[in-house]
C-alpha cells in the first residue's frame, strides 16, 4: 500500500503519482481558508469528500488501469492530477 499526503494550498494542486493494482492512500489537507476549496471531487473513481480546514482527510484507491486521472475542487476551478503508471 502506498501512502501520498497532498497539501492543497493555492491555485494549483498539482500532481499525484501511483501505480497500477497498488491501493494508494491519499491524505488531503486543506491549508486555504477559501470555501471553494471545501470539496475534493475524483471524478474518474467516483468519490467527492468534504475537506475541513486544517484536517487530514483520506481516500483510498486502488487503481485498475494506467493513464491520467482528473481531481478537482467541488466548483471544478482548482485542478490537479493523478498519474498511474
Amino acid at each position: 500500500m502506498e501512502k501520498i499526503i497532498k497539501k492543497l494550498k493555492g491555485v494549483s494542486w498539482g500532481i499525484i503519482m501511483t501505480t497500477i493494482v497498488l491501493a494508494a492512500i491519499l491524505t488531503f489537507l486543506r491549508k486555504d481558508s477559501n470555501s471553494c476549496l471545501e470539496e475534493v471531487v475524483l471524478g474518474d473513481f467516483k468519490v467527492r469528500k468534504y475537506l475541513p480546514l486544517n484536517q487530514k482527510i483520506t481516500i483510498e484507491l486502488t487503481p485498475q488501469k494506467a493513464g491520467e486521472f482528473g481531481y478537482s475542487c467541488g466548483m471544478n476551478m482548482f485542478h490537479g492530477k493523478i498519474i498511474v503508471k
